[in-house]
């Protein structure tokens, strides 16, 4: 999910000279033409120009993300099959599983898939952060508004469902899986590799 460590982790693994597939940066670099003629550019006009689920381009604008997003996943896929390519990292958005059975299915098939679980704790100031600091997030059909609640209270009941909906598919693709709290930013790289290789 955005903001559990993915970046974070995966660019302590590029220092130690694994390639790095920022599938964020690649997205952005196919929906640039879209940005340009609209001023945008970077990560939260990514989420700018997708909008909130409760808005009207949402549902075209995600299902435009979602196709982008299956593309770049298949270069990479295209790239990393050379037995001769290395060490590579492939640092997927939080939305990768809802891009369809067939691609996860590969993306497992290609590579070690680790899943860092949030507590609900962490859960609480991951919705935060993402309120604080945009990032386009796919609802996929979990949104919806209640007569009773405002668009926010709507949003924050679904993101939570949203959460709980991606942990059980996170889990089902997963070689790997590791609590957020067993990570925390003071370990180095060499402790997470050794902590993934234990959990094998």
């Amino acid at each position: 999910m955005s903001n559990i460590g993915k970046t974070y982790w995966s660019t302590k693994l590029q220092n130690i000279a694994f390639r790095h597939f920022n599938c964020d940066d690649l997205i952005e670099e196919k929906l640039a033409p879209v940005l340009n003629t609209l001023g945008y550019s970077g990560i939260e006009d990514v989420s700018r120009w997708m909008g909130q689920p409760y808005d009207e381009r949402f549902a075209v604008n995600q299902e435009r993300y979602l196709s982008f997003e299956r593309d770049v996943m298949e270069g990479i896929f295209a790239q990393v099959k050379n037995r001769d390519f290395g060490n590579a990292v492939i640092d997927t958005t939080g939305s990768v599983i809802h891009t369809g059975k067939s691609l996860c299915k590969k993306l497992k098939g290609c590579s070690l898939v680790i899943y860092i679980a949030a507590s609900k704790k962490i859960e609480e100031k991951m919705y935060r952060q993402y309120l604080d600091e945009p990032k386009p997030v796919v609802f996929a059909d979990v949104y919806n508004q209640k007569t009773c609640e405002t668009k926010i209270q709507a949003l924050g009941r679904c993101y939570k469902k949203l959460l709980d909906l991606r942990s059980v598919l996170y889990a089902e693709y997963a070689d790997v899986i590791i609590p957020r709290e067993v990570i925390e930013e003071n370990k180095s790289i060499h402790e997470f590799i050794s902590l993934v290789k234990n959990l094998i």
